[in-house]
């Protein structure tokens, strides 16, 4: 499975999620993965992978960011500290990594 994604936007995508989640792993999920019911405007849905919460301030940033990107649709991203487990399990199958955590 691909990331319904033009090279720009996933450049776009992945220097937002660097300078916001440095050393975080960030899956990607849903219609821009699978493709179903996909057109220009559908959303990226994101989920940034961390043992702990990640703060309000850091979440409203990454929103800030993506939404004064240019990118002709929306960024929804989620933290995966806070879904609930039948969310995890259903990302876990279907994901694909858009961001890994650099290896020391």
């Amino acid at each position: 499975m691909a990331l319904c994604l033009e090279t720009e936007q996933l450049e776009t995508v992945q220097r937002i999620l660097s300078l916001h989640f440095e050393g975080l792993e960030v899956w990607a999920y849903g219609p821009r993965l699978t493709g179903v019911d996909l057109t220009p405007e559908t959303e990226l849905d994101l989920v940034v992978i961390a043992e702990r919460p990640l703060s309000f301030e850091a979440m409203t940033a990454v929103e800030k960011a993506f939404a004064e990107s240019g990118l002709s649709f929306r960024v929804d991203v989620m933290d995966w500290a806070k879904l609930p487990d039948t969310m995890q399990k259903q990302i876990k199958k279907e994901h694909e990594v858009v961001q890994t955590v650099a290896e020391d």
